[in-house]
C-alpha cells in the first residue's frame, strides 16, 4: 500500500470519526406518536417500554422525548411494573408507573402541554438512577381521585345532620347504610376530611374534621343525608375533601440520580405527594405548580405533601412555585435517622429504619460521614463524627426493602453509642442538601407551609404564606417519632409576607414561624439542636399573636421585621406572646414594627 493510499485511508477514518462524533452531539429526538403514543390513540406498555429502550441504547449526548399537547388517558395497561420503595409513602408493591426514566442520561421529557388523565393508582413519571434528566411542561391529574369532595347544601344542628352532595364525577355506593366512595382500583368510606369554604380557604379552627359516613341515607335529588354529624363549623355552601390516610403512589419519584429540573410541571392531584426525591443530588424546580383542578371545581390537591425531599444532597432549588390546597406541607426537606438497636463491637452498629412508611431505600454508603445523636435530649454528639466503611442489609438480601442494616465504621466508636446506655440515632451528614426556596406562593393548604431540617444552608425569601393552617415555616428534627434529622445550622429567612397563617392548630405548630425540634428532654445544660437563623425584613399580616417561637437555638437574630393587624379572624392561640424562648441563646430579637 502506497503513502498516498495510506494517508486517504486514514483521512477518511477521521472524517468517519469527526462525522461520528457530530452525530452523537445533535440531540436525538424520540417522538412519542411515533410509537403510538399519542392523545386520542390507543397504546399499551410495550409501546412505552420499546420507547424508553430506544431511548437508552442511543449514542446521542442529548436526548429528548417528545409529546404532542393534549390529554392522554393512562390506566394499568399503559404502565410499567416496578417494585420501588419510596420515602414517606405507603410500601405497596409492586407499583404501576407510566413513564419509568430508568439508568437515563441527559434526557428531556418536553410535554408541550400533554395532559396525563391517570386512572387509578398511578405513578406518572418515576426517575431512577439517572443523571441530566428534564421535565417540562406537563400536568397530571386523576380522572377520580382517591379525596372526594363533596358540598354541604343543608345542616341542621339541632337533628345532626347534613345534607350533601358529591362533586361530579364521584362513583357512590350505600350498602347498610354505610356510604362508600369507588375509583377504579379504591374503595373507601373516609372517617373526616378537611373543610373549605365555598371560597377555597380551609375553614378556621377546623383542624381534620370528622364525619359519620355509617349512618346515611340517600334522596331522590341525588344527595344524601348523614346523620351524628355535630361539627358547630359545619355550614350551608361549605365543601369537604374527605380522605383515606393512604399514600400509595407520588406524582413524581426521583431517587438515586443527580442533576434533575423539573420546570413547568402541574400536579392536580396524586397519591400521596406531588414530588417526592430521595438519595438525590441537586434538584431544580421551576414554576412547579401543585392546585387543585378548579375546572373540575376542586378545592384540594394532593394527597399529602406537595414537594419532599429525603436524604438529598448537593442543592435544592424551588423557585416562583405555586402550592395550594394540599392535605400537608409545600416543602419538607430531611434526612432519616437510623435507630441504633445492637452495638456488634467497637466499630459495627446494628441499626433500623423505624418509620413505617420510611424503609427499603439507599440510606448511605461507604465513604460517607454520620454522627450520633441521643434521641430523648436531641443532643448532637461531636465527639462521634465518623465515617461508614460498611452497610449491609440484615433482614433483605438487598438494600432494596431492607429496614435493619449492620453498619461498620472508620473510627472505634465512644461507649456512649450503645443502645443500652441511651436510645440512640445516627444521621448520615454527606446526605445533607442546600435549600433555596425563592419566590414561590403556599396557600389554603393544610399543616404547615415550609419544613427544612439540614445543616447546610437554607435560603426562604420573597415568599408568600396566605391562609395556611398552621405554621408558615416550621424548623424541626425528630429522631423519636417521624426520624427526620435533624439540625439547621444556616437559615435566613427574609422578605417573605405571611397572610393569616396559624388558622388551625396542627403538630408543631406554635407560631407563625415555629423552631419546635422534637426534644422529649429538655434541661438548662443541654447542648443547642439549631445554631445562626436570621428572621428579618418579613411581612407579618395576620389575626394571632405568635409570631416566632424557638426552642434549643443558639444565635437567633430577628430584626427589621413588620407586623400588620388582620381583622379576618378572631384570635384564639394558647401562646398569647409574639414571640416565645425556650432554652436558647445568643440572641437579638427586636419587636417587628406596628407591634404594640
Amino acid at each position: 500500500m502506497t503513502k498516498s493510499w495510506m494517508s486517504w485511508v486514514a483521512v477518511a477514518a477521521l472524517t468517519s470519526v469527526a462525522f461520528a462524533g457530530r452525530e452523537r452531539m445533535k440531540p436525538a429526538s424520540f417522538v412519542a406518536a411515533d410509537y403510538g403514543i399519542a392523545p386520542g390513540k390507543t397504546f399499551v406498555a410495550a409501546d412505552v417500554e420499546r420507547m424508553l429502550a430506544d431511548v437508552k441504547a442511543s449514542q446521542a449526548l442529548k436526548k429528548r422525548i417528545v409529546f404532542q399537547p393534549g390529554v392522554y388517558d393512562i390506566g394499568a395497561e399503559q404502565c410499567q411494573i416496578r417494585t420501588w420503595f419510596i420515602s414517606n409513602h405507603d410500601q405497596v408493591n409492586p407499583r404501576k408507573v407510566f413513564l419509568p426514566l430508568e439508568d437515563q442520561v441527559n434526557v428531556t421529557v418536553e410535554g408541550k402541554g400533554a395532559f396525563f388523565n391517570l386512572r387509578g393508582r398511578i405513578l406518572p413519571v418515576g426517575i431512577w438512577n439517572s443523571k441530566g434528566v428534564r421535565v417540562k411542561d406537563v400536568t397530571v391529574d386523576y380522572e377520580i381521585p382517591m379525596i372526594t369532595q363533596i358540598t354541604f347544601t343543608a345542616v341542621n344542628p339541632e337533628a345532626q345532620t347534613v345534607t350533601f352532595k358529591p362533586i361530579e364525577g364521584t362513583q357512590a355506593e350505600l350498602q347498610n347504610g354505610r356510604l362508600y366512595f369507588k375509583g377504579y382500583d379504591f374503595r373507601n368510606s373516609p372517617g373526616g376530611g378537611i373543610l373549605f369554604e365555598a371560597d377555597g380557604r380551609i375553614a378556621y379552627r377546623t383542624s381534620d374534621c370528622g364525619f359519620n359516613l355509617g349512618s346515611v341515607t340517600a334522596n331522590a335529588d341525588g344527595t344524601y343525608t348523614a346523620a351524628a354529624c355535630a361539627n358547630k363549623a359545619f355550614k350551608v355552601g361549605q365543601n369537604m375533601a374527605l380522605r383515606a390516610w393512604e399514600r400509595p403512589a407520588p406524582g413524581v419519584v426521583i431517587s438515586d440520580s443527580s442533576d434533575v429540573t423539573l420546570k413547568e410541571v402541574t400536579m392536580h392531584y396524586a397519591d400521596g405527594m406531588g414530588l417526592i426525591c430521595q438519595s438525590t443530588k441537586d434538584i431544580t424546580l421551576k414554576n412547579f405548580k401543585v392546585v387543585p383542578n378548579k375546572a373540575k371545581g376542586r378545592v384540594f390537591s394532593t394527597q399529602a405533601d406537595a414537594t419532599h425531599f429525603s436524604g438529598c444532597w448537593g442543592k435544592i432549588e424551588s423557585n416562583d412555585g405555586l402550592y395550594q390546597g394540599m392535605m400537608d406541607d409545600a416543602i419538607n426537606v430531611h434526612g432519616t435517622y437510623l435507630r441504633v438497636q445492637k452495638r456488634i463491637d467497637d466499630k459495627t452498629l446494628e441499626c433500623a429504619y423505624m418509620h413505617p412508611q420510611a424503609y427499603g431505600f439507599s440510606w448511605g454508603t461507604p465513604g460517607e460521614a454520620v454522627i450520633f445523636i441521643q434521641s430523648r435530649t436531641m443532643t448532637m454528639l461531636n465527639e462521634t463524627k465518623n465515617v461508614l466503611e460498611s452497610i449491609t442489609p440484615v433482614d433483605q438480601p438487598s438494600i432494596t426493602g431492607a429496614k435493619i442494616f449492620r453498619l461498620t465504621f472508620k473510627q472505634p466508636l465512644p461507649a456512649v453509642v450503645d443502645p443500652t446506655v441511651t436510645p440512640m440515632g445516627i444521621e448520615n451528614l454527606s446526605r445533607t442538601p442546600a435549600v433555596d426556596f425563592v419566590g414561590n406562593i403556599v396557600k389554603d393548604n393544610r399543616a404547615r407551609g415550609a419544613l427544612f431540617s439540614t445543616p447546610e444552608k437554607v435560603y426562604c425569601a420573597n415568599n408568600v404564606f396566605d391562609h395556611i393552617s398552621g405554621s408558615g415555616i416550621l424548623l424541626c428534627g425528630d429522631c423519636n417519632g417521624w426520624y427526620e434529622t435533624g439540625a439547621c445550622t444556616d437559615v435566613v429567612i427574609e422578605k417573605n409576607t405571611f397572610v393569616n397563617v396559624l388558622t388551625s392548630p396542627f403538630q408543631f405548630t406554635e407560631a407563625a414561624i415555629s423552631i419546635c425540634p422534637e426534644i422529649p428532654e429538655i434541661k438548662e445544660d443541654s447542648a443547642y439542636l439549631h445554631r445562626n437563623i436570621t428572621i428579618q425584613d418579613n411581612v407579618f399580616a395576620t389575626f394571632d399573636a405568635p409570631l416566632v417561637y424557638a426552642k434549643s437555638v443558639d444565635g437567633l437574630v430577628i430584626k427589621d421585621n413588620v407586623f400588620v393587624k388582620t381583622a379576618e379572624y378572631q384570635p384564639y392561640h394558647w401562646n398569647k406572646e409574639w414571640l416565645t424562648l425556650r432554652h436558647c441563646t445568643n440572641m437579638q430579637a427586636d419587636k417587628p414594627t406596628g407591634l404594640k
